[in-house]
Formats: structure tokens, C-alpha cells, sequence
């Protein structure tokens, strides 16, 4: 039994609340301690291994410039097969596979896509090892908690910020729907088309009929996104670790943004955008004191079809929640008695057709789901009119082993930057109650 365990099982026996507090101090110090000796392990390590490299790189160049006695020549140390950084990816890949607190998505796109899981494996590890170079204090774990901005993040190469991405996208409806800008910086302004060029047919001899493109301005600016979870310390002490928790936190981490995305572009009340629930280009409403979601009726949807033009459906979707497609559209039909609602047969992301275009199904919180006055519930169009920018390149995790020290738990602080805009807005149109009568 070590100092800390010994620690926590006085704890658990002592009453005294003098004597509780002083030990509750030492433990505290001794996980410090422990902390402390991990990182200085670490250092000692990158240092080895900054050493042998700078030890192979000078008996490359010596050997372009002469021949050197093999009794002198420099001993050429090989890497650990299957491991990253001192971590083995094996531990990594497996966690992202296999473990049942990883998202299923998450599990399959690893087990289709072994390259895409190493890339996202190596994201995690490159993230923890970053962070176990910046220490973090008390102090500094209250700041970040109260919103400090924070500097001097891991600098993600590009390909394991692909692999991110496209995980990203399995989990979110949002992002696989939405247009993607990489931002490199917190703020940009772009362009999105207005009004097209216009043709006109000119008599013989006639001047050209001058016509200009306009474009609206689109500015995104990154807000920080913050997410964080508590892991308990005998995990973080497992045989597997710190491949297991990489694999774990790349996973979770992943997963909240993807939640994120979608609930911010579907029901986002403003800050950093007006959801497309809340905000469209085109609204069909419903009369006043028709304020249920079961008043639903055929011609709503075709109302919201004809409203967006037709070289604009090309990708156009239905978007609607679980209760909202199961219990108010399944039993729409036509003129004809015809069901409105095709369902699809072998699966895939879209569960079937609602006049002829798919639909895509989100959960109950992630949508609107429960009938009120003056709500938005389906969505059609084209959500390519809206723009999610990112600021990947730079990410930071901070490891804070203080604030739940007396639960034997550590947490790790995840802080990335998103933007969000309506870009072309009448790309989708909604259905929305009426006003209360």
C-alpha cells in the first residue's frame, strides 16, 4: 500500500474534523509529490530521447564526409515497435475499438478506418504528452474554471487534425451537413453569394448587357469551447494506461464537440448563433392557437418544398427529432392516401423519404421535440447555407489533479476555438406553431 492509498483509508476512518483536514492536506501533497516525480520521469525521458536522436543525427553527417572504423561507428538506438511517444498505440486502438464508455460511432469508424484511428490515437497521446509538460496549479485550475483564455496550445499536424474532423462528422449531424471553413485566425470575413450573373440575349450589333455578381459578407468569429471529465486515478494507474486514457479522452472529447456542434445549429439561442429551429430563411406558420405539433398537416410540408427554389433542393433534407418524425409525420398521406413517409430499408443515416427527399432523424435533445407555441419542429433544405469555421490547428488540455483530489480523481480540461454563421439562410425553410390563442 502506498502513501496515497494509506492516505485515503484513514480518511474513510477518521471522525476528527481537525484531524480529517490534516489528512485530506497530506494527501493533497502527496498526489503533488507523485505528480511532480511523474513529470520529472518524463522530462528525463524526452531528454534520452532528444540525446539519441541528436547521437544518430551526428553519425549520419560524419558518415557523408568519411569512413568511419566500425569499432567507432555510433551506436544507432531503434524505437520500441508499436509505440508512440513511450505509449503503445496498440493500447490506444483497442480503447477506440473496443471499450464501452467510446461512443458506437466512434468504435466503428476505428474498426473500418485502422489508419484514421491511429491518427486519432496519436492526437490523444500528442495532447497528453503536451499537457504533462505544462503543469497545472491550484490557482490556475480555479482561472481556467472562471473562463481564462488560455495560450501556447498543442499545434495539431494536419493529418491527425483530418482524422479529428472526420470523426467529428460521424458523430454530428450538424457538421455533416454544414459547409466547413478552416480558420486561421479568430476572426475572418468571407464572401457568400447574393444575387448571380445574369444572362440577356443582345440584338446584332448591340452593346453587351452589363451585369455584375454581389456578394454578401459572412464573419465568423472562434469563440472558445470548452469541455472537461473526471477520470479516477486507479484507471489513470492501470496497466494500460496512458494508452487507455488517451484512447478514452480523444473519444469523449470528440463526442462532446459533435453534441455540441449539433445542438448549437439546430437550437442555439443566439450566442454564438440563432439555431435553424429558431432562425431560417422561409417559415411556414401555423394559424394562431394551433400552437401542437400533432396539427401537422400534408400541406405544411409542401409549403416548406415550394418555398426553397428548385436548383437549391439538389441536397436539400428533411431535419426533424425522433418524437417528431414517429409520432406526427409517419402517418401523413397524400391526396392519394399515399404515405408521405417512405421508410428506408438496410439502414444508413437517413431512416427513409419524405416526398421523395431524405430525411435525417436527431435525437429529442438535440432538437425540438415537445409541442409549444410559436417552436420550429422540421426543417428543409440545404444546410451547406450554413458555415462552421475552425480553429483545430491549436488545441489545449490541461490535467488538474487537484480539484477532486479527495475523490481520487484527476480532470482534464479540453479547449478548442468554433465559429459559427448563417451564411445563405434561405437555403432551408422551418414549420413552426402558431402564437398561443
Amino acid at each position: 500500500m502506498n502513501k496515497i492509498q494509506l492516505l485515503k483509508a484513514l480518511i474513510e476512518k477518521t471522525e476528527d474534523p481537525e484531524e480529517l483536514k490534516k489528512l485530506n492536506g497530506e494527501l493533497i501533497e502527496a498526489i503533488r509529490e507523485e505528480e511532480r516525480k511523474k513529470l520529472e520521469a518524463a522530462a528525463a525521458e524526452k531528454a534520452n530521447e532528444e540525446e539519441e536522436k541528436k547521437s544518430i543525427a551526428e553519425g549520419r553527417e560524419a558518415s557523408k564526409m568519411a569512413k568511419i572504423p566500425e569499432s567507432k561507428e555510433p551506436k544507432i538506438v531503434v524505437g520500441t515497435p508499436g509505440e508512440y511517444k513511450g505509449v503503445k498505440m496498440k493500447a490506444v486502438i483497442d480503447t477506440l475499438q473496443h471499450d464501452g464508455r467510446v461512443n458506437r460511432l466512434i468504435r466503428a469508424k476505428s474498426m473500418e478506418d485502422v489508419q484514421q484511428a491511429e491518427m486519432l490515437a496519436k492526437w490523444g497521446i500528442n495532447l497528453l504528452d503536451h499537457a504533462t509538460k505544462r503543469p497545472m496549479t491550484p490557482s490556475f485550475a480555479k482561472a481556467l474554471e472562471e473562463g481564462e483564455d488560455t495560450e501556447g496550445g498543442y499545434l495539431t499536424p494536419t493529418e491527425e487534425r483530418s482524422a479529428v474532423l472526420s470523426y467529428i462528422r460521424d458523430v454530428s449531424i450538424a457538421f455533416s451537413e454544414c459547409s466547413h471553413v478552416p480558420m486561421t485566425s479568430d476572426a475572418m470575413t468571407i464572401p457568400a453569394e447574393n444575387a448571380k450573373v445574369t444572362t440577356a440575349f443582345t440584338d446584332e450589333e448591340s452593346d453587351a448587357t452589363e451585369t455584375t455578381p454581389s456578394f454578401a459578407q459572412v464573419s465568423l468569429t472562434a469563440k472558445r469551447l470548452d469541455a472537461y471529465t473526471k477520470v479516477s486515478n486507479e484507471l489513470i494507474e492501470d496497466n494500460n494506461a496512458p494508452g487507455g486514457i488517451a484512447g478514452i479522452l480523444a473519444a469523449q472529447f470528440i463526442e462532446a464537440i459533435g453534441q455540441k456542434h449539433d445542438s448549437t445549429v439546430f437550437l442555439g439561442t443566439g450566442s454564438p448563433m440563432s439555431g435553424i429551429f429558431l432562425s431560417a430563411g422561409y417559415s411556414e406558420v401555423f394559424d394562431t392557437g394551433s400552437t401542437a405539433f400533432s396539427e401537422l398537416l400534408e400541406s405544411d410540408i409542401r409549403d416548406i418544398v415550394r418555398k426553397i427554389r428548385p436548383n437549391r433542393r439538389r441536397n436539400a433534407k428533411f431535419y426533424m427529432s425522433t418524437s417528431v418524425l414517429w409520432q406526427y409525420v409517419l402517418g401523413l398521406k397524400d391526396g392519394d392516401s399515399r404515405p408521405l413517409f417512405v421508410e428506408t430499408r438496410g439502414g444508413g443515416p437517413a431512416p427513409g423519404n419524405l416526398w421523395g427527399y431524405p430525411v435525417r432523424e436527431g435525437n429529442d435533445d438535440i432538437m425540438p421535440s415537445t409541442s409549444a407555441e410559436s417552436t420550429g419542429f422540421i426543417v428543409f433544405g440545404d444546410l451547406s447555407g450554413v458555415m462552421i469555421g475552425d480553429r483545430l490547428k491549436n488545441v489545449n488540455l490541461f490535467v488538474d489533479p487537484y480539484s477532486d483530489a479527495i475523490s481520487y480523481q484527476t480532470r482534464f480540461y479540453l479547449f478548442t476555438r468554433w465559429a459559427y454563421a448563417h451564411a445563405l439562410s434561405n437555403y432551408y425553410a422551418r414549420i413552426v406553431t402558431g402564437a398561443a390563442g
